[in-house]
């Protein structure tokens, strides 16, 4: 999936989850389920087959790098909660945490984080319930960006 999507997904599986806890949770507890799911939610999300990145190298990671910054405006910008606020940004991060280790697996060769990043994306492209093309991932980011920005603010 395209990282978009990914931090539209994470923000609003994020806070979708504060729904399900009790009312009494810490704001730890919070954060460990937001961190959570959104991890899982990359994991699902990339269960379905789906069109990738096209650039390599600096060129991804300028338009990473780009659309990183467009993300944090969009899905952070309408939140009046400094709580709130935190939940979409761990979710941002949680969500970036497998392709994270997967890049990182790859500049410095260490076995383990390969295994790690493995087993991380072992589903990757086997749900074949329908294909996610670009068209696809820019409805599901808008879809989840416009239930983050309703919910936060």
């Amino acid at each position: 999936m395209i990282a978009p999507a990914h931090y539209a997904i994470g923000a609003a599986s994020a806070l979708l989850v504060q729904n399900y806890l009790p009312t009494e949770s810490s704001q730890g507890t919070r954060m460990a389920w937001a961190l959570g799911i959104a991890i899982a939610s990359h994991i699902a999300v990339d269960a379905i087959p789906h069109s990738e990145h096209f650039l390599k190298g600096w060129q991804l990671a300028l338009e990473l790098i780009v659309e990183t910054i467009v993300m944090l405006a969009i899905l952070v910008g309408a939140s009046r909660s400094p709580f709130v606020t935190k939940i979409i940004l761990v979710g941002m991060v949680g969500v970036a945490i497998p392709d994270g280790l997967g890049m990182l697996s790859y500049c410095v060769n260490w076995p383990t984080l390969s295994w790690v990043d493995d087993k991380m994306h072992w589903p990757h492209g086997k749900l074949n319930l329908f294909y996610a093309n670009l068209s696809l991932q820019l409805v599901i980011t808008v879809l989840c960006s416009i239930y983050v920005r309703i919910k936060s603010a």
